[in-house]
């Protein structure tokens, strides 16, 4: 992730930049002071020239200062300088006149010699190439203020990701308020915009299905309450039945809502598989008699890493269907390694598991009514919310159903 960052792209560019620039800037003024080196070489041969000819004819000591003074060539006062420069001197000269170039590292130097004294002249040539050092500090800061701008400007995609990341989650509470005018700065107020869009839209989604829930359960209330009124003792449990199934159906559609807007808090603990299966049995209004005549259960008990109520909603929904579906013998429940198996006689899935997983799935093929094909679209959402897979094979007449993963150990 971090390899892939822009910040460490950027910065890797501009520590290119910066070695380039100081590679450039080290081989331009190498040659410069090569060049300089050289043209003064020259220069200060002529001087030589023209002082010995000087000489020659007689001129002194006065006569060749004039002449390189007119020469913007100034006398060397520094101490340091002059020191450096003892060991060219000439012992015992007794008449006439030394003149010689001598060359430093520091520049070329007109050396003059006579009995009474000696004078050097002459002008560092680093101060010429000042010009180009300058010039290369100042591309240095340029770059770095560059780099840094940049940085600066890119530093909010940070805060932008972090309230993505956020509301990516289910947290609907986010700001993104960036002053930049540039890109990011208006990347930033459209995302905050969707998001109070987006938030608007799950308010009146969720205020339209509160009040219908609200408006199937009164009803159903008042039908649970006349159902117990009626005298007929099986018509009253057929009755109370229809309408506990209804209230049934109406929670279970509210914690889809929930865990398909995220709005749901996953508590995911070791349950036991009997209190699963049993609150599974009770949700489809089963008593034990019905349970031993409908369903084969597993002998051991297990443990199942899970959220409670995601995982009841997922195979209670698995063996509805396997009920309604089945064309012989019980419905059976079984572990097979960490999977938990949901089995019957049946025949196969005209369509994909990856269909009929879908949303509002229309079995036309099947000679049943199927309803709206809600049921695996259930059991695949409110498993993969808990980072579980469903599975389907079709064996020997038998259609198997795996939630994958499930089982962590037998309770002893």
């Amino acid at each position: 992730m971090i390899k892939n960052s822009i910040v460490v792209k950027i910065t890797i560019l501009f520590i290119v930049a910066i070695i380039c620039l100081g590679a450039f800037s080290y081989y331009f003024i190498r040659e410069e002071i090569n060049e300089n080196i050289l043209k003064d070489q020259l220069k200060y041969n002529q001087f030589l020239a023209t002082i010995n000819q000087l000489v020659r004819f007689g001129g002194n000591v006065d006569l060749i200062e004039k002449y390189l003074k007119e020469l913007d060539l100034h006398q060397i006062q520094d101490a340091k300088t002059l020191e450096q420069f003892q060991n060219h001197l000439t012992q015992n000269l007794a008449n006439g006149m030394i003149a010689k170039i001598i060359k430093q590292e520091n520049g070329i130097y007109l050396f003059l010699q006579t009995p009474q004294e000696w004078k050097l002249y002459g002008g560092l040539y680093s101060h010429r190439l000042f010009n180009y050092y300058i010039i290369t500090f100042f591309a240095f800061l340029i770059v770095v203020f560059l780099f840094a701008l940049v940085i600066k400007s890119i530093l909010p995609l940070k805060i932008l990701r972090k309230e993505i990341r956020k509301f990516a989650d289910g947290q609907t509470n986010i700001s993104c308020k960036i002053s930049q005018n540039d890109e990011i700065g208006e990347l930033a107020r459209e995302f905050e915009n969707a998001a109070e869009k987006i938030n608007a839209l799950n308010q009146s989604r969720h205020l339209f299905l509160r009040s219908i829930m609200h408006e199937l359960k009164t009803p159903i209330t008042k039908g649970r309450i006349t159902a117990e009124m009626v005298d007929n003792p099986l018509y009253k449990e057929r009755l109370c039945n229809v309408f506990e199934r209804l209230n049934s159906l109406i929670n279970e559609f509210a914690k889809i809502e929930e865990l398909s807007s995220r709005n749901y808090c996953l508590n995911k603990q070791d349950y036991v598989l009997k209190d699963i299966l049993n609150r599974v049995f009770g949700m489809l209004l089963l008593d034990k008699e019905q349970i031993q005549e409908l369903f084969l259960l597993p002998s051991e008990n297990y443990l199942l890493h899970c959220d409670f109520e995601m995982l009841t909603l997922a195979i209670k929904n698995l063996l509805d269907n396997a009920l309604k579906y089945k064309i012989k013998d019980k419905v059976e429940i079984k572990v097979e390694g960490d999977n938990l198996v949901i089995a019957n006689f049946g025949a196969p899935l005209p369509y994909s598991l990856k269909d009929h997983a879908k949303p509002f799935f229309k079995d036309n093929k099947s000679n049943k009514n199927g309803g709206l094909g809600l049921g695996i679209y259930i059991v695949k959402s409110t498993l993969e919310s808990q980072e579980l897979k469903l599975d389907y094979r079709h064996e020997k007449d038998k259609n198997y159903f795996l939630i994958q993963g499930i089982i962590t150990n037998t309770k002893p």
